[in-house]
C-alpha cells in the first residue's frame, strides 16, 4: 500500500494523468475514512526530490527523443558532433575554478577539455530543443514539481546581514566537511552583495562520521559568548584537519578571545552540546541531510522564523543568487 501511495504521489502532479485535480496546486491522492488526503499531507523532501528526478528523468528522454525523430526529416536539427576546446579556453577554465591544488594544467587538461566539451554538447541540445519549441514542433506536457516549502525558527543561529529583510538565507554545516570549507569563499562574496538586502543565519550540522565537528561547532559557540564567533568560524573553516580540543583552544587565542581561562572552561564541560545538537534535529525536520544545506525564503521578523526551499551542496554563487532573486522579487 506504502508503494502505491508513492507512486500516486509521484505520478498526479507530473501531469501523467488525464485528471482534473492535475490543475490544482495540492491534489487530492486518496481517502481514508471518507477525508480526503492531499499530496501535501504526505510529502516530505525525500518525496519531493523523487518527484523532481522523475520529471526530469521523462524531461530528458523526451528532448532527446524529439531530436532523434526531427534530426530524421530536418538537417536543420542535425546534431554537432565535434567541438573545439582550445588550449586558451582550457587554461581559463583551470584558472578560474583555481584546480592548482588538483594536479597542473596539463595533467588535467584531458578531463577539463572532456568536461568542456560536454558542456558545449548540452548547450547545442538546449538550442536546437528551444528551436523546436519554439517553432511548434515539440509540445510539453508534463508538469514541473512545485518546490517543496518549509518553516523552520532561526532561534540561535549566528546572523549576519539586515535583520528587517525579507529574505534570509539559513545555513547548515559542519566544521569538518570539506564541501563545507570550500563554500565559505562564494558565501562571503554573496553576504557581500546581498548583506543590505537578505539576513544570513548559520546553525550547525555536525554529521556523525566527523569526530570532532561537534566539538569544533562547541568551540565556535564558546568563542561567540565573547564576541569572536566570526573569526573562529573562520579559522576553524581554514584548519579543518587540526579541530582536536588542544587544538580549538590555541585558535580561540588566535583569534582574540579575551578569556581564554572561560574558553577552556567552556570547551571541557561542553556547555553548548545541547544547542548543537538541537541544530542538527532542526535541519533533520525539514529533510536536510548533508552538509552544507540552505534554507532559503521568505524571512518572517516577528516570528524569528524562514518559510522557504531547502537546497544542498558546494553550489556556484550563480545558483544561490538565483534563489536568492527569487524570492527578492516582490
Amino acid at each position: 500500500m506504502k508503494g502505491w501511495l508513492l507512486f500516486l504521489a509521484l505520478l498526479l502532479p507530473l501531469g501523467l494523468w488525464a485528471d482534473p485535480l492535475l490543475e490544482e496546486s495540492d491534489p487530492v491522492v486518496g481517502k481514508i475514512n471518507g477525508q480526503t488526503i492531499h499530496l501535501s499531507q504526505l510529502e516530505d523532501k525525500e518525496i519531493n526530490e523523487l518527484r523532481v528526478k522523475l520529471f526530469e528523468g521523462l524531461n530528458d528522454r523526451l528532448k532527446d527523443r524529439a531530436l532523434r525523430e526531427l534530426s530524421k526529416t530536418d538537417p536543420a536539427y542535425k546534431i554537432k558532433q565535434s567541438f573545439d576546446i582550445s588550449d586558451a579556453k582550457a587554461r581559463s577554465f583551470y584558472d578560474k575554478n583555481q584546480l592548482a591544488s588538483r594536479g597542473a594544467f596539463e595533467a588535467l587538461k584531458p578531463q577539463i577539455v572532456q568536461y568542456l566539451i560536454s558542456q558545449e554538447l548540452q548547450a547545442e541540445l538546449e538550442r536546437l530543443y528551444s528551436k523546436a519549441q519554439a517553432e511548434k514542433k515539440v509540445q510539453l506536457s508534463l508538469v514541473e514539481p512545485s518546490v517543496l516549502l518549509v518553516d523552520l525558527p532561526v532561534e540561535t543561529a549566528y546572523l549576519w546581514g539586515n535583520e528587517k529583510a525579507k529574505v534570509m538565507l539559513l545555513e547548515f554545516s559542519d566544521y569538518q566537511c570539506p564541501f563545507c570549507g570550500r563554500v565559505q569563499a562564494t558565501l562571503s562574496e554573496i553576504r557581500k552583495d546581498y548583506g543590505k538586502k537578505v539576513l544570513f543565519g548559520y546553525r550547525h550540522y555536525p554529521l556523525p562520521f566527523h569526530e570532532q565537528a561537534d566539538e569544533a561547532a562547541i568551540a565556535a559557540e564558546c568563542a561567540r559568548d565573547q564576541g569572536k564567533f566570526e573569526p573562529m568560524h573562520q579559522f576553524l573553516y581554514q584548519n579543518q584537519q587540526a579541530l582536536q580540543p588542544a587544538d580549538l583552544k590555541k585558535y580561540a587565542a588566535k583569534v582574540g578571545v579575551a578569556n581564554k581561562a572561560q574558553f577552556a572552561s567552556c570547551l571541557d564541560q561542553e556547555k553548548y552540546r545541547s544547542r548543537v545538537t538541537h541544530d542538527g534535529n532542526q535541519g533533520s525536520s525539514v529533510g536536510i541531510r548533508g552538509t552544507p544545506s540552505f534554507l532559503i525564503g521568505r524571512y518572517d521578523a516577528d516570528k524569528k522564523s524562514v518559510h522557504g526551499e531547502v537546497i544542498s551542496g558546494a553550489l556556484p554563487k550563480e545558483q544561490i543568487a538565483a534563489v536568492l532573486e527569487k524570492y527578492l522579487k516582490p
